[in-house]
């Protein structure tokens, strides 16, 4: 089952609780998990809280944790989709950044004053993904003011993985069929040159950055650069290989990127708290990655093996996972 969440004027949360409860999606027992996350929001929207004209700002806040509490994370009865969102015209370029990888709608009917930071970023907390169209058997659907709840049942849905393009957010497991691979053969570059090179690409948007040996004409040792991003910003990551490098020519093709759901959880080690990033294959939690960069900071400052840590944050992030959340 998948919830479906489609709005005909820009969503807040108080516009959700209603049609949530109908639905069944919220719990009768107060989810502690739902309580820090929503204690999480709260605490990331305050960033944005001189932007925001609105006069009824706490009570978003008010529904933020009414949600929080009541509702279940993971998603216990489905996935959460979100159709196509609307948004008032002119919005600041901070409260753009929330819409990062949703697909989105500008009118000019909705006043600033609309807009809930609230709801963007408690819909990314939680995991909800974009829903270009939809698919299945509809079973019912619950309505509140400007937004609707939709139950979907669907076929199938453990076998299948959906193929998209250039979907950047990866709370749901998905093919995606937006990205290439570009590659330089460098056997005059500096090192030096290189790793700045490769700050360049990430900063400007570039998935992964490879160097690899490789033997060029006249049995020069050399270095093969790879360069795998989205499609859309393939122009601007030619422009740094051949203003950054020594390259007189790019090669490029369109690859596949599978990547697994992810959800993550904060776990309470003895030296420390830890997140730890939980990768979910067809419903089914197959990889537990603790950060690295907490995990060294707590064994330096312990004077312990960095693996001491990463062992104990593996065994709590387990035993707080759900083995599943289909």
């Amino acid at each position: 089952m998948k919830l479906v969440i489609r709005a005909d004027a820009p969503l807040t949360l108080r516009q959700l609780i209603e049609p949530l409860r109908r639905v069944g999606a919220l719990s009768h027992e107060k989810q502690v998990e739902g309580v820090v996350l929503g204690k999480r929001v709260k605490e990331l929207a305050q960033r944005y809280r001189v932007l925001c004209p609105r006069t009824d700002w706490e009570e978003e806040e008010a529904a933020l944790m009414e949600l929080a509490e009541c509702y279940p994370i993971p998603l216990l009865s489905g996935d959460l989709l979100v159709q196509r969102l609307p948004v008032p015209t002119g919005l600041p370029f901070r409260f753009l950044e929330l819409m990062t990888g949703w697909v989105m709608k500008e009118s000019s009917a909705w006043g600033i004053e609309t807009f809930s930071p609230h709801a963007m970023l408690w819909l990314r907390e939680i995991g909800a993904v974009p829903l270009s169209q939809l698919g299945g058997h509809l079973q019912r659907i619950e309505y509140g003011q400007d937004v609707a709840v939709l139950v979907l049942d669907e076929e199938d849905q453990q076998s299948a993985v959906p193929i998209v393009r250039e979907q950047k957010n990866h709370a749901e497991e998905h093919i995606d069929e937006g990205m290439l691979i570009m590659q330089v053969n460098l056997d005059d570059s500096s090192p030096e040159w290189l790793a700045y090179v490769m700050e360049q690409c990430l900063q400007a948007g570039a998935n992964d950055v490879h160097f690899l040996p490789v033997t060029m004409k006249k049995s020069r040792p050399g270095t093969l650069l790879q360069v795998m991003c989205y499609q859309s910003e393939a122009e601007a990551l030619k422009t740094i290989l051949f203003t950054e490098t020594t390259t007189f020519g790019i090669r490029s093709f369109p690859v596949d990127c599978h990547r697994l759901a992810r959800r993550f959880v904060t776990v309470d080690t003895q030296w420390g708290e830890v997140v730890v990033k939980l990768g979910y294959h067809r419903g089914q939690r197959v990889q537990v990655a603790p950060e690295y960069a907490v995990c060294a900071r707590l064994a330096e400052a312990a004077k312990i093996p960095l693996k001491q840590v990463y062992q104990q944050a593996i065994s709590l992030a387990v035993e707080k996972s759900l083995v599943n959340f289909l």
